[in-house]
């Protein structure tokens, strides 16, 4: 039918006739070809989904029938999937006379029912205090809204959720202010409507002020005229007057309008006196879904329809039967009890918004759905409001952030009565678990006895921390705004035990009770976004900055929020300790010529006690001083801070073992004694391989594949596993593995996995030439490079594999090395996140008995037990190491939580001096005795 009025209104415009005449002549044109049934199905909507319907399916079939037959007006869009929707979408507009409305609930996004952008809720928006959001994500929204084919956008929520116990509207409103909802909602609308939507206002006249769910009851609100208008009215006003192109009407009876206590949908006094004769609104009027049992309970559904058109509806949505709502509007037409002049004011203006949407002959093409529909860039909007919606309401003993390694026992409850509490919160819990490594989860679905309760507390007795993640859902037919008496109950109970609690609500915000939880956060929602925003503020990941958008009670009101700052540092605190005999050790080994300078970094627990530089880069009196920020080449440690931890990545990812036999890699070890051999053994220097081989002189040697094929096919020094002999060649087949399994360079995965997210950036392969005048000079070589090495690999074998080798490559700081040896200490955990599991870690760094009498671990050395390590004598049993040619070394006791870091060029000018084993040793035994009685 548009497309007859179209070919008019080109026929009129060649004639020459005025815009007036123009709308004259069309509608003349039209009116008598137009019927009334035509008009009254263009009032009606139902419902559609995204899923597969086959030919013969009752539903799809249903649909078409009503469409063909009545050219009905729009339909509503709830679940399924993106292709699904937007085939389906097509599919009934191609068959539609008249182009139809389509619409749906994005309150939250499209990923509210399919898997487009999902954003958090609307109070979410509110706690972040940034109106730009609200706009961003009506634009996004409407942006991907418009390219599967929807163009009627049934948001935003203008109720005021100014009654805590509301079960339906709560955390869908901004807040409890009118002036706060004004203040968000105006700038969605202008993000839907700038995109060519229709955005929606609902619950007109205002929902928030009821304890009653509308899918399931009637609720009446039961206020003054004065305040109605200066409170729920008020965000309706001010949409109204901005120009929001819908209104929906709520199923809510205001006795101070309408004294019949009259449903809205139903009320003339409430829907035409106050928008069309008061404010003199001339967009559309949308009923909420007549299906909701508001009316059903009391109201048959073709006179829903009827009644609904009455008060001043334009469009009634989902009537429970179709046809039922068109025959009995009909009949209300033939028998005077409404009149066509009613029915033509409805049809001008949904096909006034028809045309204005441009929908005719208008068509997405799947091209348009993949350049537009959940796109990265929208996503990353929807977590920054997350993020930024997180709300601290309070904080005992700064307990947020959480870390994982101040608690050796987490208790983690989960509260609801919502049968699908682990599916929800599935994603959550799981990020407790993997983060901490030691969580003892309890779910509670249902209300408890006394009996129950005391159950829990008797598992929970022994806990360090408890947390208590709430999932309290705002959803229809559930009647809840908040945990149940017997969970709050279970809360009182908990902190009788003097057990820190974290309180944590997933939905509504409001609680019986906030005084027994030692913190409270409110995430407002449990979509996935709201959850990983809240692990990223509850570990520290990311700043706490919400503000309560609510009053929650007289202590937290509106506004409040406690602002936390994300963690940036693993250790609190440098202490910069003086051990002036330990120290001495260092100076007095600088002055013997033993080497240059030397940076040390020794930290205990979160403190660092001392991050100090000695003496110079070169024996020269005019070379650079060293500082903390000095790089040297760390030799050996390369297979303990790039190589080991690369293989632990790669084992937790299930791209290695160390179970997995060389022979999978290389021919040559499918013949007797190799056979056996597996990257435990090149881990554990127990393989039988040669400790080192000179390539470096040798002609035929030119590449790492050169290296590699000579190794592989190199005969075996004794059986493997019947002892260990120290070998860079099985690390250098270990490399060429790593690489075999991950496609990867080792310098890109160390990078990857370790070096960029814990902030090490002087720690790198092949440094670059910025970094030159910060890097001491290693040796002057004077038999092989014949040069003085300053940025480039000592070790030679290294230097001919490119500068990156399993064995060495590596250069760095004390600092830096502290930082990551912090994280072996965390088991794993760096600033809230985990990177490597616990097992993998402790079973790594653990003294292996094959080898026998070996003092390995894997990957790792550990202080020897024949009372002769150049650890010293004070580190405990479970301490592991490593030390690197060029006069490097790092020790970690986990027991103690210890960390030395002791770096120098001792190889300058020439390798063949003596002393470093002694200095090695006494400084370690002097700083333990320091650390230890301090």
């Amino acid at each position: 039918m548009l497309k007859i009025r179209f070919l008019y209104l080109s026929i009129f415009l060649l004639l020459g006739c005025s815009s007036n005449q123009l709308e004259s002549k069309v509608l003349e044109f039209n009116t008598p070809r137009i019927t009334i049934e035509d008009k009254i199905a263009q009032m009606i909507m139902i419902r559609m989904d995204g899923k597969y319907h086959s030919n013969d399916s009752w539903k799809k079939s249903y649909i078409e029938d009503i469409i063909k037959e009545y050219n009905i007006g729009g339909l509503i869009t709830f679940t399924g999937n993106v292709h699904g929707t937007f085939a389906n979408i097509k599919e009934y507009q191609d068959i539609a006379k008249t182009p139809m409305f389509i619409a749906s609930d994005y309150e939250r996004g499209l990923g509210v029912f399919i898997d487009g952008t999902l954003f958090p809720s609307n109070m979410a928006i509110a706690a972040t205090q940034d109106t730009t959001l609200a706009y961003l994500q009506g634009q996004i929204t409407a942006r991907e809204a418009k390219a599967l084919g929807v163009n009627m956008v049934l948001a935003p929520v203008l109720d005021i959720n100014n009654n805590k116990d509301n079960p339906i509207i709560n955390f869908r409103a901004y807040s409890d202010s009118p002036s706060d909802v004004v203040k968000f909602s105006i700038p969605f609308i202008r993000g839907i409507q700038d995109q060519g939507l229709i955005a929606c206002a609902k619950h007109f006249p205002g929902h928030g002020n009821t304890d009653t769910d509308s899918h399931t009851s009637l609720p009446i609100i039961d206020i003054d005229k004065n305040e109605l208008f200066e409170n729920e009215l008020h965000p309706f006003k001010k949409a109204c007057n901005y120009g929001v192109r819908s209104v929906m009407i709520g199923h809510i009876v205001i006795p101070s309008i309408d004294d019949y206590k009259t449903p809205a949908t139903f009320s003339k006094k409430i829907t035409t006196g106050i928008l069309r004769d008061k404010w003199s609104y001339n967009g559309l009027i949308i009923t909420d879904a007549l299906e909701m049992g508001a009316l059903t309970k009391t109201t048959w559904s073709g006179e829903s329809a009827v009644k609904s058109i009455e008060a001043g509806a334009d469009i009634v949505l989902l009537p429970l039967n179709a046809k039922v709502a068109i025959n009995s509007i009909i009949n209300a037409v033939k028998s005077g009890r409404i009149t066509e002049d009613r029915i033509n004011k409805s049809y001008e203006r949904i096909m006034k918004e028809k045309e204005r949407l441009g929908i005719l002959d208008k068509y997405n093409d799947w091209s348009e759905v993949e350049q537009t529909i959940g796109l990265s860039k929208h996503k990353n909007v929807a977590a920054n409001i997350a993020k930024k919606s997180i709300t601290l309401v309070k904080n005992k003993n700064k307990i947020i952030p959480f870390n994982p390694n101040k608690y050796k026992k987490v208790s983690h409850i989960l509260l609801s009565t919502d049968s699908d509490l682990r599916t929800r919160l599935k994603s959550f819990a799981r990020d407790v678990d993997y983060i901490h490594g030691n969580v003892q989860k309890i779910y509670v679905n249902d209300s408890l006895s006394d009996l129950a309760m005391k159950d829990i507390i008797n598992k929970i007795s022994s806990s360090d921390v408890v947390i208590v993640s709430m999932l309290i859902r705002i959803s229809m037919d559930k009647g809840l705004s908040t945990i149940h008496d017997t969970h709050n109950e279970l809360l009182k109970k908990i902190e009788k035990l003097k057990i820190p609690i974290i309180g944590i609500s997933f939905g509504s915000p409001y609680l019986p009770d906030y005084g027994y939880l030692d913190a409270y956060l409110c995430s407002y929602g449990y979509g996935s976004v709201s959850l990983d925003a809240t692990t990223d503020a509850l570990f520290g990941r990311k700043d706490i900055t919400g503000k309560l958008p609510v009053d929650l009670n007289q202590d937290y009101r509106k506004g409040h929020g406690v602002i936390v700052k994300k963690n940036d540092k693993i250790f609190e605190s440098n202490l910069d300790l003086e051990f002036p005999n330990s120290f001495s050790i260092i100076n007095d080994a600088i002055s013997d010529s033993i080497f240059p300078g030397a940076q040390l970094f020794v930290a205990k627990g979160n403190n660092i006690l001392v991050n100090k530089s000695f003496g110079k880069f070169t024996y020269n009196p005019n070379s650079e001083y060293v500082t903390t920020e000095s790089i040297y080449d760390v030799a050996s440690l390369t297979k303990v801070l790039s190589t080991t931890p690369v293989v632990m990545k790669l084992v937790q990812k299930k791209l290695l073992s160390t179970n997995y036999y060389l022979s999978d890699f290389y021919e040559s070890f499918n013949y007797g004694d190799k056979k056996n051999i597996t990257v435990r053994h090149l881990l554990t220097h127990s393989s039988g391989l040669p400790a080192y081989i000179e390539y470096y002189k040798n002609d035929y040697i030119n590449s790492k594949k050169d290296i590699v094929n000579d190794i592989i096919n190199l005969d075996l020094e004794y059986t493997p596993d019947t002892k260990t002999v120290y070998s860079d060649l099985g690390i250098i087949l270990l490399y060429d593995i790593i690489e075999k399994v991950s496609s990867s360079s080792l310098d890109n995965l160390s990078n990857r996995y370790f070096y960029r997210p814990f902030g090490m950036k002087n720690t790198f392969f092949n440094p670059p030439l910025s970094y030159k005048d910060k890097i001491a000079p290693t040796e002057l070589d004077t038999y092989y490079r014949n040069r003085l090495l300053i940025g480039e690999v000592h070790d030679e074998n290294a230097f001919m594999l490119g500068g990156v080798s399993g064995h060495a490559g590596l250069f760095s700081n004390a600092e830096d090395i502290g930082k990551m040896s912090k994280f072996f200490l965390n088991e794993g955990v760096y600033l809230g996140r985990r990177y490597l599991k616990k097992n993998i870690i402790n079973h790594f760094t653990a003294r292996k008995s094959n080898p026998v009498l070996s003092d390995r671990a894997l990957g790792w050395d550990t202080p020897s037990r024949n009372g002769k390590s150049s650890a010293g004598d004070y580190f405990s049993y479970n301490s592991y190491g490593h030390l690197g040619f060029t006069g490097t070394s790092v020790w970690i006791d986990p027991d103690r939580d210890i960390i030395i870091v002791f770096l120098t060029n001792r190889v300058y000018p020439t390798r063949s001096k003596n002393g470093m084993y002694n200095v090695r040793r006494n400084l370690h035994n002097s700083l333990m005795k320091n650390i230890l009685e301090y």
